[in-house]
């Protein structure tokens, strides 16, 4: 997992590239967009599967970034401010989507966040394993969209509930909430919760 804490090195270094940011430095945003792509372009493909849209609305983000580098003024952390930068870009993109379909454009409710394991749970070695992933998967495709999504960048991204909150635009009364019925729904349906529940958590991608 992935934890940056204000006061972490990480987020020291991301709030000295955003200072050489503001004043032009091209060198230091391409360090911050190496630094965040990867992980930006797997919380994009949580929304939608298709990567060059994926790639498109990242594009976005960053040339939007750097033409406005000298009027950031950031309240949080930078990796919390790009995350919720690549999500407004990627529901915008999802609506502009559901215009053509002629669904609802403002609606967030319906849009989907695939939540699985990694790559090497995949591949496990006995039955009993298989059947384990199989039944980890079959819960976590029980859960709703906002349920995945706070599970995933709390524990996968290391972003606190106030940065959630403000990332997917809810109350943080209302990602506890949404975290709460979550554990409460992996505990209830996998045996032996408080051991699976722990892998659960630290092998999402």
């Amino acid at each position: 997992m992935t934890r940056t804490p204000l006061d972490s090195p990480s987020a020291q270094e991301d709030k000295s590239l955003i200072v050489a940011i503001r004043s032009g430095d091209y060198d230091a945003f391409t360090l911050l967009y190496n630094k965040y792509i990867q992980p930006l372009t797997q919380y994009g493909l949580k929304f939608i599967t298709d990567l060059p849209a994926v790639e498109d609305c990242l594009h976005d983000v960053f040339v939007w970034l750097w033409a406005n580098r000298q009027r950031l003024d950031l309240h949080t952390s930078v990796k919390s401010y790009l995350f919720k930068a690549v999500r407004t870009t990627m529901m915008h993109w999802l609506q502009k989507q559901n215009r053509l379909r002629g669904l609802n454009p403002g609606d967030e409710q319906g849009y989907l966040f695939e939540l699985q394991l990694t790559p090497e749970t995949r591949v496990l070695h006995n039955e009993n394993q298989r059947q384990v992933r199989q039944q980890i998967e079959s819960v976590l495709s029980t859960l709703t969209a906002k349920q995945k999504e706070v599970i995933y960048l709390r524990y996968y991204e290391g972003l606190n509930f106030e940065e959630i909150a403000r990332n997917m635009n809810l109350t943080v009364k209302a990602c506890y909430k949404l975290m709460g019925r979550a554990i409460s729904i992996l505990r209830e349906k996998i045996p032996g919760s408080l051991v699976l529940f722990i892998i659960l958590l630290l092998l999402f991608v």
